[in-house]
């Protein structure tokens, strides 16, 4: 795809999650009854929020042409997914516990992929006012969530020991069991953040690592998968240490682990 064309699908994904965001924020503001909360197949909560994002996302990037696979979306059956040389993968309110208990750490996911995974996404703080973008060939950058920001070129931090390894709130397992073998828990440390934004961090160089042992969905994932693959860093599976995949039979990824540590300091 010809970097053009790769700018004027950023510049929709970006306007659906700017309004998406201020929809999240407005129904924050409203009381729980009104966000009308009732459980899916799984047992996890969506809300009159999630289904308002959804929508507004849904009906931008409509105009693309490009399929969507969104979480409050129709899915497809599997054997006319896979066909698709383009699609969107879309968290319209990624962290919806979150949300619903008013504490920091939802945010809205959107990414585009081809048979390769994500080459575009971002990553939509809404209670920060920020997002946090990459593309392949583009790099990674960060702006407010403002009509007329201007966008700046994501920096990571300088590495600093112990390095910070970030993690799912429900994570069961135990840093030392988090890390590969062969690395010592003693150069570490870890801490729970929600959702998406652990990527975010990475990139961002104020965590280190993430890891996962349990399962994501891929919407969950694909967005800050697409903003750390612009910087040259890969999201691998945790068990076969591959790149993830996308647009699956079940959408789910069994465990990740990502770094932006070299080798050479892990050895």
């Amino acid at each position: 795809m010809e970097p053009k064309q790769i700018e004027s699908l950023l510049k929709t994904a970006i306007e659906a999650a700017i309004q998406a965001s201020h929809v999240l924020l407005d129904h924050l503001g409203k009381k729980n009854e009104a966000l009308v909360i009732r459980a899916k197949h799984d047992g996890s909560p969506v809300s009159a929020a999630d289904l308002a994002s959804h929508q507004v996302i849904e009906t931008l990037l409509a105009e693309t042409g490009i399929p969507r696979i969104c979480e409050e979306g129709y899915l497809p059956p599997f054997a006319e997914r896979k066909q698709w040389p383009l699609f969107w993968l879309i968290d319209p309110l990624d962290g919806t516990e979150s949300y619903l208990r008013h504490r920091s750490g939802f945010a809205v996911n959107i990414a585009l992929c081809d048979a390769n995974g994500p080459f575009l996404g971002l990553v939509a703080d809404p209670l920060a006012n920020v997002m946090y973008y990459g593309a392949l060939g583009l790099g990674a950058f960060q702006r407010t969530l403002d009509a007329d920001s201007l966008a700046t070129a994501v920096v990571s931090r300088p590495l600093t020991k112990p390095y910070l390894l970030v993690t799912s709130w429900n994570e069961p397992l135990e840093l030392a069991e988090l890390l590969p073998e062969h690395l010592s828990a003693d150069d570490f440390r870890s801490e729970p953040v929600s959702g998406a934004l652990k990527f975010c961090q990475v990139a961002l160089g104020e965590a280190d690592v993430h890891a996962r042992s349990g399962p994501y969905m891929e919407w969950d994932c694909a967005a800050g998968d697409a903003i750390l693959r612009s910087m040259g860093l890969v999201v691998r599976g945790r068990h076969s240490n591959e790149p993830l995949e996308y647009n699956t039979m079940n959408l789910r990824v069994e465990g990740l682990w990502v770094s932006r540590i070299p080798e050479s300091l892990l050895d």
